[in-house]
Parts: structure tokens; sequence; C-alpha cells
């Protein structure tokens, strides 16, 4: 399969195409939060200037007044003092590059900070449309990218350009004719610039683009490594890999044609620049109406014209890199969330468990709905399971209990409060949820089950793993709750990071449990362990147990059997197998299948 730039970019990144102004703004606002070091930095700046800016009339007046007198005294206090400003120049360099490297460090850590609180915040559909890695290219990639400008160049840049700016009025004032010599290459100046800036702008939101699809496409391929080897595909992904790096490769290549060509066409216009004043101003000494001070000191003042434009014009390509790297960091930072907290949400609190939908439509996609009409009650401590066919609607049930979606239409309440009435914090603080791919963060043991409630005591942790029958694994690791799990709990077998996030979960203590084929990832024995202790620990909950495995149902207090986003059968495990419908059909297939399995 290949790989097109259009397809592969950022489903999720709505196109803002925010202008440069607001982009610009908005990155010096970052810096302005630091107020005492940037004024610092302005006048350190100032002082900086005033020596560059001096120094040509130093020569001036060595050339035409210290050197003809021949006073040997006023030629080294002028040399001193030329001396002196170099110093001052470089003192003053250092500390303002040194205080606007801070700022820039500190507005980037800011910069990631305010994205990743919006990635926390952000609902779940974000996710199911964004990839991994093109969501660390925008933490990482991107905000380096605004580095360049922030760490000290953003600044340097207006100084530059005030620079410039001084530069144009003082030789004005010196000399009007060499003045209006040297500003004609300005126009040249202002063309190539225009020209160029929409090459460079495009070129360089392509490379942000391009290596947001390298940093994806390499996150797959990590984690999904060993279905690659057993599928014997290595060299399929090779060369998979190869098409995305290459069209990372032509983006930065037409990128830096177009840089190529902006910097050399800078210095040639310079050039021009230096030969009109060398033609003029070498025909006005030989007439006599011109000082070899004042000639020296345009060149000067001309080299220093043209050189602060060519630090802007090779700034100016990283700008571009910056503001294509902002858009994309803005996009998140203004994109809401579609579940949000209403204006006036409540904290649910003394939570029963009574769990009502009535009359809910939801689909994930718009146009395709995976409950339909859909209505269930669960009265408090009552354990109620949901099975049905691949699809049928029973982990989308879990997903909107726990509202990481909004419905459609109807509405879902716990003990008679609609839950997007409440805030999400104590709505997902009152259910405990375990899914069938279990989830462990780097860290260990202690850390993953102690994750909802951190402040739980180790004779706590030891008790939850006792209550589901876990306490063999606590026993059969190394360093007990001090073993490290691994990136995503890559150390632990599959089984064991199910049990740990079974531990996690009872911890939490919640009024309703959830298991989404919670047991699906554990072996028989640990099946069976886990069912004892959930009886105990069930006693006076609401749950909603999902399961493949009819056979760890059969003790529920209902059974919810769903058929295309509708519930077809309901009853006991004994119920609904007397009436010999679609449950029937189910248990029956699956005993069938244990037995021939024996």
């Amino acid at each position: 399969m290949g790989y097109h730039l259009d397809e592969q970019d950022d489903p999720d990144a709505r196109s803002y195409d925010y202008p440069d102004r607001t982009l610009l703004a908005r990155m010096v606002g970052y810096l302005l939060v630091y107020r005492k070091e940037f004024l610092a930095v302005i006048i350190l700046m100032a002082a900086n200037m005033a020596a560059i800016l001096y120094s040509p009339f130093v020569l001036k007046h060595a050339i035409d007044i210290d050197f003809p007198t021949g006073d040997l005294n006023a030629l080294a206090t002028t040399a001193l003092l030329y001396v002196g400003l170099q110093i001052a120049a470089w003192l003053t360099g250092y500390s303002m590059q040194y205080l606007m490297t801070g700022m820039g460090q500190r507005a980037i850590f800011n910069i990631r900070q305010d994205l990743y609180d919006r990635l926390q915040m952000m609902s779940q559909d974000f996710y199911d449309r964004s990839t991994s890695g093109r969501v660390i290219s925008r933490l990482t990639n991107d905000i380096d990218r605004m580095g360049e400008l922030l760490n000290g160049g953003l600044i340097t840049t207006f100084a530059q350009v005030f620079i410039v700016t001084m530069i144009g009025a003082i030789i004005i004032t010196v000399d009007l004719q060499l003045a209006l010599v040297t500003l004609l290459a300005m126009p040249l100046l202002l063309v190539a610039t225009i020209y160029f800036r929409g090459k460079l702008k495009s070129a360089y939101r392509k490379t942000r683009k391009t290596i947001s699809i390298v940093t994806s496409s390499l996150a797959e391929s990590i984690a999904g490594a060993i279905v690659t080897k057993s599928f014997a595909r290595e060299k399929t992904s090779i060369a998979r890999f190869n098409e995305v790096i290459d069209l990372d490769y032509r983006a930065n290549i037409e990128a830096g044609k177009a840089q190529a060509t902006f910097f050399p066409a800078i210095r040639f216009i310079g050039g021009i620049g230096i030969f009109l004043i060398l033609w003029v101003g070498g025909l006005r000494l030989m007439e006599g109406t011109l000082t070899l001070g004042t000639l020296v000191l345009f060149i000067r003042y001309t080299n220093q014209f043209f050189r602060p434009i060519l630090i802007i014009a090779n700034f100016y390509t990283n700008v571009q890199s910056a503001f294509a790297g902002a858009e994309r960091v803005f996009s998140i930072i203004d994109t809401e969330p579609t579940v949000r907290d209403v204006p006036d949400a409540i904290d649910l609190t003394d939570v029963r468990g009574h769990i009502r939908f009535r009359n809910v439509t939801f689909g994930y996609i718009e146009g395709t709905d995976i409950l339909t009409d859909f209505s269930l009650e669960i009265q408090p401590g009552e354990t109620v399971a949901i099975v049905g066919d691949t699809g049928a609607g029973k982990t989308t049930v879990v997903n909107l209990l726990n509202r990481f979606y909004d419905i459609r239409s109807g509405s879902i309440e716990i003990d008679g409060v609609d839950i997007r009435r409440v805030t999400q914090r104590s709505l997902r603080a009152a259910i405990g949820l375990v899914l069938q791919e279990a989830f462990l963060f780097m860290g260990t043991v202690r850390d993953n089950i102690r994750y909802g409630r951190p402040d739980a005591t180790d004779e706590e942790v030891i008790r939850a793993l006792d209550t589901i029958g876990a306490r063999r694994v606590l026993e059969s690791l190394q360093d007990g709750l001090d073993t490290e799990v691994g990136e995503r709990g890559g150390r632990l077998s599959e089984g064991e990071r199910q049990l740990i996030s079974f531990a996690r979960a009872l911890l939490k203590n919640p009024r309703i449990l959830v298991l989404d084929e919670a047991t699906s990832s554990v072996d028989v024995y640990t099946e069976h362990a886990i069912q004892r202790g959930m009886r105990m620990l069930l006693r006076g909950r609401t749950a909603i147990v999902i399961a493949h495995r009819l056979s760890t149902i059969v003790q529920a207090d209902r059974i919810i059997v769903l058929e295309d986003g509708r519930i077809v059968e309901e009853g006991t495990h004994s119920e609904l197998v007397a009436k010999r419908g679609k449950y029937h059909s189910l248990y029956s297939l699956q005993v069938q299948h244990a037995l021939a399995a024996r």
C-alpha cells in the first residue's frame, strides 16, 4: 500500500489556517508571562544596539580626525573606546541571549503543558480518530520547531529589524545621496521575501505533516512488532516504512530547495548594495565631496544593514517551520472536547447504583446507530450480565455509562440523575472499570494497583489481591509489590496484568463495577479463583458483566441478550436456557465447543 500525504494527514486536524500574525501573537504571549526578564532583555538589547551602532562613528572619527592630525593620544583614546564598545556589545549580547534562552525554555515548557492538559481533557472520539504517533509528534517535533523561535530567535529578529530601521535613519542624516543609493536594493529584498514567503510556508507545512507520519508509523511498528514477526512480514514492514521516510525526505528536499534559493538571493542583493556604495562613494571621494571616514562608515553600515536582513532571511525559514508546527499545536489546544461538563454540573455523591437507560440511541459514526431506542434498568446491588454477538453493542453500553461518548437521544441516569448533569470526574469515580485488554503504566505493581487510590496502604493493596484470589501472583514475583512491570506491563504475563487491573479497580472501592470481557485473558484456574472472590466483592454493589464465556455469568441476577443494539431476551441463566432462544443457542455452542476441546 502506498502513502499519500493528503490521506495520511491527521484526520482530526481541522483546517484552522491561522494567520501568521495570530500565531506570532500567541507565541509572544507565552514570553510576555515573564515580564521582568522580558524588560531586562529589552534594556540589554538597547545597550547592545547602541554599542553596535556607535562603533562606525568611532572609526570615522579615527580616519577623518585622528589619522590626519597624527595625535597618538587621541588615536589611543579612540582605539580604547572602540574596544570598549566591542566588549560592551559582547557582554550585553551574552546576557541578553542567556535570558532569552531561559524565557524560551520556560515558554516551551508551558506550551507542552497546555497541550498535554488539553490532550488529557479530550473526549474518546478524538483518540479514535488520531494515532498515538501523530499526537506524540505534536508534543515533540512540532513544539521543538516552535522552540527555534522562542529560544531567543524571536526577540533577536525584532532586534535586527530595529537595527535595520535605525541604520536607515542614521545614514540618511549622514549623507542623503549615499543613503538613497544604499536603499535602492530594498525593493529587490521586498520582492524576494514576498516571492519566497509562500514557497517556504507551504514547504514547511508539508515537512510537519510528513514527520508526523514517520512518528506515527514508527510507533505503530514498535507496538505491533510481535504481530509482524509472527506473520514473517519484516521485509514488508521495512518497505512500508521506507515509503514513509521517502515521503519525509522528498518534503524536506523541497523545503531545502526553497531555502537554498532564498539565502543566495539575499546575499546577492546585499552585494549589489555594497557595489553601489563603492562605485558612487569612490567617485565622490575622488571628487573631494566625500571623506574617507564617511565612505568607511557607509561600508560598515551597509554591511550592518544587510547582515541583519540576512539574519532575518535565515530566521524567516525557521519562522515558517515554527508557524507550521504552531498551527498543529494550537489546533489541538483550541479544540474543545465533544464531551464536556455543563456549567452547573453537580458532583455525584452517595451513589446507590440504580442505573437506567431510557430510549438511548447512539452510533460512533454519523448515520450508523449501534444502539437504537435502547432501554434498561438495573437495580442497586444487582448483577446484570450482557451477552451477544460481536458488534451487538455490549461494550457501547459500558462506554456510554462512563460517558466516554455523549448519546444522540434518550438519557442515562444513575440514582435518578442524568449523567450529563454531573461532573465526569465524580461519575467515573463511582464506577470501577476492568477492560479486556489490561493496560499497566510503567512503574511497580504497587503503583499500578494504587493508581485510583494513591494513598492506599500496602495492607489494602494486598487485601485487594486476596479478594480476587491473586495472592499467588504476588508471591510469584521476585520483588513482590516492588516489581517493575515495564512498558504497558510487558514484563508480566497477560493473566498477571489482568489480575492487577482487577485489584486496581477493587481498591478504588466503587459502588458500580463494570467488567468488560475482564476474564478472557486469564486461565481457567485463575478465572475460578476470581469468581470466588467476585461473589464476595459484588455483594451490595451494582455490577455489569460483559462476557463471551457464558460459564462465568451463570450466577448473574439477570442476563441481557443483545442483538443489533436491541434487547431480544432477558432473564436468569436457567430461564433463558429453558426458552431455547438466542441465549440457549450461544450457550449450547460454547458447551459443545468445550466438550470437543477435551
